[in-house]
């Protein structure tokens, strides 16, 4: 099957694979499918007009290039991230190196996953709670979290810890590395204690499940 997030356009030095920017498809082969259709749909539609925008980074560690499409349309322009995410059939994942319009994709997002569309009507897409035990069966993935914060604290090596439960040996816990706390300048981070907030990214194991995280936007913060 042909990737949900990518295609290939026709570059000034040959042909140029771009990938959909702050974006990832579903695990699910269904949705995914549905995810595929629906590009090589909207990408007809643009009828071969479709502008790629540059955001960030110019190629990710694949040489693809991240970019957001556009292309215009009788009622307006479109966005082709923006449709994918309100549909259900993409969910956000911004990097570190690119993640200008993550805002307004996870407003998209959100709006997706109260109506129920697509994977998230499905359990596709799901934001999980910070149980160890259930999140062990989902290790090496990319996941969405929300639950309380019990405590946040930093160790010898720099590297910051928000932690979700008493036992930091066995609990889900966040990490963020000493030289990507400069991204959340003017952030409060400690002040996330006591407050649920959502998190995105790989998780993976290191003592309990963790999660690496190296930018703001894949912390929302959703009240006391």
């Amino acid at each position: 099957m042909r990737s949900p997030v990518g295609f290939v356009v026709d570059g000034e030095g040959g042909p140029l694979e771009v990938r959909l920017a702050e974006v990832n498809a579903a695990a699910d082969e269904s949705v995914a499918a549905l995810a595929q259709a629906r590009l090589a749909a909207l990408l007809e539609e643009a009828g071969g007009q479709v502008e790629l925008v540059f955001t960030g980074a110019e190629r990710d560690r694949y040489g693809r290039a991240p970019v957001h499409a556009e292309y215009a349309a009788p009622g307006g322009r479109v966005w082709i991230q923006g449709v994918m995410v309100s549909e259900g059939l993409l969910v956000v994942a911004s990097r570190a190196d690119n993640r200008a319009r993550a805002g307004a994709l996870l407003a998209l997002e959100q709006q997706a996953r109260e109506a129920r569309e697509g994977g998230w009507g499905s359990g596709a897409f799901a934001v999980r709670a910070p149980d160890p035990n259930a999140l062990a069966q989902v290790l090496d993935s990319f996941q969405i979290v929300e639950g309380r914060v019990i405590d946040v604290g930093s160790a010898r090596s720099g590297r910051l810890y928000i932690n979700f439960g008493l036992d930091w040996r066995t609990d889900f816990t966040v990490s963020i590395r000493e030289d990507a706390l400069e991204r959340f300048e003017g952030i409060d981070l400690a002040g996330l204690e006591g407050r649920t907030i959502r998190v995105r990214g790989w998780l993976y194991r290191e003592n309990g499940p963790m999660m690496a995280i190296d930018h703001p936007e894949a912390i929302e913060v959703l009240g006391d």
